[in-house]
């Protein structure tokens, strides 16, 4: 007797405790969605603009992370944006509890690309990857700098030449821009 008066009493306490607990709150009936920005190099990108079909929705954290919730699910255009780096426009699909990943590229490393794509005599790829970086940094000395030695490689020193005068005109005059406008300028 004593033994099933221990179960229903347990087993009331269970009940009501269950009964009187808190709800969790939900960001909204649809869920959320978790997404990543991270650069080429797989560090995390901070402080990107994100925009959801044209409407500014949230920055990214330090982690390079952020949450879209109270959407429907469907598909969206999502637009990431921040100095230095390419923007990225893409459309998505909402769909909750998924996680968006996305890769941004800076100048240094659009750079870097080219010094391999000149390195492997593929200068086109090269010139593609050093124009980007000066979209980003239209007077960045050492990309104006690489965008030299890719014409001079390809042997097209008339468009080195004045790339080389400007820079040392604004002040770059390092002994390498001279040294390589000395040959440019042999080479013609």
């Amino acid at each position: 007797m004593l033994k099933n008066v221990l179960i229903i009493s347990l087993t009331t306490v269970l009940f009501l405790s269950c009964l009187s607990g808190n709800n969790v709150k939900r960001l909204s009936d649809e869920g959320f969605m978790f997404a990543m920005i991270y650069d080429w190099d797989n560090t995390p990108v901070s402080a990107v603009i994100i925009h959801i079909n044209g409407r500014r929705i949230v920055d990214s954290d330090i982690q390079g992370r952020f949450i879209l919730d109270d959407m429907e699910k469907g598909e969206y255009r999502i637009r990431l944006t921040k100095r230095g780096y390419e923007t990225i426009e893409e459309t998505f699909y909402f769909d909750p509890l998924s996680v968006l990943y996305f890769k941004m590229i800076n100048a240094q490393q659009l750079a870097t690309l080219a010094v391999s794509a000149m390195e492997n005599t593929e200068y086109v790829y090269a010139e593609n990857y050093i124009n980007r970086a000066l979209i980003l940094e239209p007077n960045r000395p050492d990309i104006l700098y690489l965008k030299s030695i890719n014409y001079h490689l390809q042997g097209k020193n008339e468009d080195a030449i004045p790339i080389l005068e400007n820079l040392i005109r604004s002040g770059n005059a390092s002994s390498a821009v001279i040294q390589l406008l000395e040959i440019v300028q042999f080479a013609e």
